[in-house]
């Protein structure tokens, strides 16, 4: 048994053991040595006939007295008036007794049957798609997770920013529901850094019937964006023809990467022979169109992608995909 259910048994357990406490012995020692001196008379009397002495509550006694004049005879007038105050004591206190252990075993029963307090363990937050090879990062899809026991209510669910107090806005849910989601569109104003390989200390709060519980804090990395735009189109004063780029960015930008930031990648992916196609790609931002004569070799039904292999320290942080018209679909 789990020894928090039995501290709250142990009221119901009490009130019990003590009502049967009572009745064995308790009763019996009420009036003290005035009902034991009205038991010896009544032992040492010739002419009443009583079986089991030990069995004599003050009220028996009183009854006895009342009805049977043999008994009454034995005592004097004076012992009659202290038996019958005596009996009114014994009335009172087993009503006083009863009372008590009924009110012990409510409240024992109460505290076992009565829902336990919400309480919240926060967890911090995590990539919703895990990869041991990845690191979290403000391109990802965040997923907050936490563990609730008791009570079930609404609570309110956001990330904070501990540098900058920056919030999210908050998702309210029911605690057993114990997970959440935030897009990358959520976290743009919490993870406010977006330098080249930044960070942001972020953690999850919870809140509840005016508590507030936290989470560890989690490191929200910068993430970096490696786009392969397939049949672009490039118009110049001498006129227009297609393009094909491969770029790094930062929310969609070059702004926050190093000015001569240069990179390279695989194109891994499927011919039509159905044999593995890989092409080494090279880029820098400064000049990001690349050539591609493979193109025609692709088989597209079966969607290539990116690999990035140098800088390995921007790996982790690393999120590729490639938007050509064959490929449409994929939200790069």
């Amino acid at each position: 048994m789990d020894a928090f259910v039995f501290l709250k048994g142990l009221p119901a357990v009490l009130g019990i053991v003590g009502f049967f406490v009572y009745l064995w012995a308790g009763q019996y020692r009420i009036g003290g040595d005035l009902m034991k001196g009205v038991v010896d008379k009544l032992r040492a009397a010739p002419n009443v006939d009583i079986k089991d002495y030990a069995s004599l509550t003050p009220t028996r006694i009183g009854q006895l007295i009342e009805r049977d004049t043999a008994v009454r005879s034995v005592v004097n007038d004076q012992d009659v008036k202290l038996i019958r105050l005596i009996v009114i004591l014994h009335n009172v206190l087993t009503l006083i007794v009863l009372l008590v252990c009924a009110a012990l075993v409510g409240l024992g029963i109460w505290l076992i049957a009565r829902p336990e307090p919400l309480s919240i363990v926060a967890r911090p937050p995590v990539a919703a798609r895990a990869n041991a090879d990845l690191a979290l990062t403000v391109l990802d899809l965040v997923k907050v997770e936490w563990d609730a026991k008791g009570l079930t209510e609404s609570v309110s669910v956001f990330l904070e920013n501990v540098d900058t107090n920056a919030r999210t806005s908050k998702k309210a849910v029911l605690a057993d529901v114990r997970s959440v989601t935030f897009s990358a569109d959520d976290l743009h104003d919490v993870a406010s850094n977006r330098n080249y390989r930044g960070k942001n200390r972020v953690r999850t709060v919870i809140e509840w019937s005016g508590q507030t519980v936290h989470s560890d804090i989690a490191d929200i990395l910068v993430g970096i964006k490696y786009r392969l735009m397939v049949g672009g189109k490039l118009i110049t004063p001498q006129g227009s023809r297609s393009i094909n780029t491969l770029l790094a960015t930062i929310d969609d930008s070059t702004e926050q990467m190093p000015r001569e930031y240069c990179f390279s990648v695989d194109f891994a992916g499927w011919s039509h022979s159905n044999s593995a196609l890989v092409a080494p790609l090279k880029a820098c931002n400064s000049k990001a169109e690349v050539n591609l004569p493979f193109l025609q070799q692709v088989e597209w039904g079966r969607p290539p992608g990116l690999v990035l292999n140098d800088p390995l320290a921007d790996r982790p942080i690393a999120r590729l995909c490639i938007a050509a018209p064959q490929h449409s679909g994929n939200n790069c």
